[in-house]
């Protein structure tokens, strides 16, 4: 169990540094960041709105049908325990996607406040708008680990339902 944890807490640093080093990379190298589509506020917004729904739908589904298979099938303790786990896997990457939905919104909103004292210049390494560019990619790119990881539990569900009907 302890192993389990650790191993999901270092994929999850290494996904981290990964998007941050992307994200990093591609506004520090890419001087027409203004051209790229997917970086448009209504895009960014529709995507993450996109993955989101995506991501509701697929628990919805897998609800629902997991509901008809435990009508069919004998008690086992063991296959519960999997699904509940998988369960809790789906509801924290669709929570993830969600917050990322708010974060992106927040700084779309906040991109144009200029606050009082602060010269964003002076205090930071990056200009405001790098900023906002970085934050767009590493939440596209944390969403899209996010959907692969709802894909690969949705995958092991049904391996568990396949193993457990036999």
């Amino acid at each position: 169990m302890m192993k389990i944890k650790i191993k999901k807490a270092v994929q999850l640093i290494l996904i981290l540094f990964i998007s941050a080093g992307l994200s990093w990379f591609i506004c520090t190298f890419n001087t027409k960041l203004d051209k790229i589509s997917i970086l448009n506020d209504d895009i960014i917004i529709n995507l993450l709105c996109g993955l989101l729904a995506l991501s509701i739908a697929v628990i919805t589904l897998i609800y629902t049908l997991l509901e008809k298979i435990k009508e069919k099938m004998p008690d086992n303790s063991n296959i519960d325990k999997i699904i509940n786990r998988l369960f809790g896997t789906l509801k924290k990457d669709t929570w993830a996607v969600f917050v990322f939905l708010i974060i992106v919104v927040l700084v779309i909103f906040f991109r144009d406040t200029d606050i009082p004292n602060l010269q964003w210049s002076n205090t930071f390494p990056f200009s405001k708008l790098n900023f906002v560019y970085f934050t767009k990619l590493f939440v596209i790119f944390l969403s899209l680990s996010a959907v692969a990881d709802i894909i690969l539990t949705l995958f092991s569900l049904l391996t568990a339902l396949s193993k457990s009907a036999k």
